[in-house]
Order: structure tokens, then sequence, then C-alpha cells
């Protein structure tokens, strides 16, 4: 089940963020994220034993979306959960009337280039060392369907 994030999914956030990444977001980070609620869609994916296995956080700003922050837990990766997630993301931002949503990649990532490339975005430039020396950003967008 993917429903909206708030701060009692936080904890467990965390644990997935810091597993996932070298240079993990913070809590603080997160919290700002969460009460931005004018601009920032946010989203958490419940397993059956009603813990986080997943997030995604990111903006919409007049009808654009940008992709954040996206993770899976460890355990729980290769089970379409991070597709299920974008694909849940691409139909929310659809009802909001957004026509393109934007993101940045380690060059790194393959699993995750491979994933945004089946969903129909496309990369559209790079930021060198973006991440870190030598760790590249690749730019992917996508521009959705007509909403009517």
């Amino acid at each position: 089940m993917i429903v909206q994030t708030t701060h009692d999914h936080i904890d467990e956030i965390l644990m997935i963020e810091r597993s996932s990444f070298n240079r993990p977001w913070s809590m603080t980070h997160f919290t700002n994220d969460i009460n931005r609620t004018d601009i920032s869609y946010n989203y958490v994916y419940i397993g059956d034993n009603k813990t986080v296995l997943a997030f995604l956080f990111g903006y919409k700003i007049i009808d654009e979306y940008h992709l954040n922050n996206i993770a899976v837990n460890p355990d729980f990766r290769r089970r379409k959960i991070g597709s299920n997630m974008l694909n849940y993301l691409i139909d929310q931002m659809t009802k909001l009337c957004v026509q393109t949503i934007k993101l940045e990649v380690s060059a790194r990532n393959e699993a995750a280039i491979h994933l945004y490339k089946s969903k129909g975005f496309y990369p559209v430039g790079i930021r060198n060392d973006y991440y870190s020396k030598g760790d590249d950003a690749i730019l992917f967008s996508m521009e959705m369907k007509s909403n009517g």
C-alpha cells in the first residue's frame, strides 16, 4: 500500500536512507520536506507487516515535479516496489496536471537508470561530480501524457 508520508514514518525512512546512500539525508531534511505541504509530495510504501519498505520525496512547482529522493529497503529490492512507487507517482502527478517529471541519478546506479528508462524517462544532461568526485549525476526527464 502506498500512502502519503507523515512524521510517524521518519525513523523507518532514515533506516532505509542510511542503508542506501553514502551521503544520506538527515532527519531535519526529511522533516522539513514533510512540513512543506505547499510543494512537497512524498509517499511511502507500506508492507504487509505495516512497516515502511520504500519512500519517495519530491517537489511539485507549478506544472513540474522534481523527484528528489527515492529508495527501497535493501532487503526488499528487486520486488517491483520501486517500479510501483514510480507508477503511483506518475498517476498522482497526472491528476495534478504535471507536465514534466525530472530527477538526477548517479551514473553508477545502473539498476535505477534501467528503471527510469523503462518508465519513459530519458537523459537530458550530466552534472559532473554531483554526488562526489568522479560520481556524476545523469539528469532525466519525462514528459507526461496529455491530461485531457
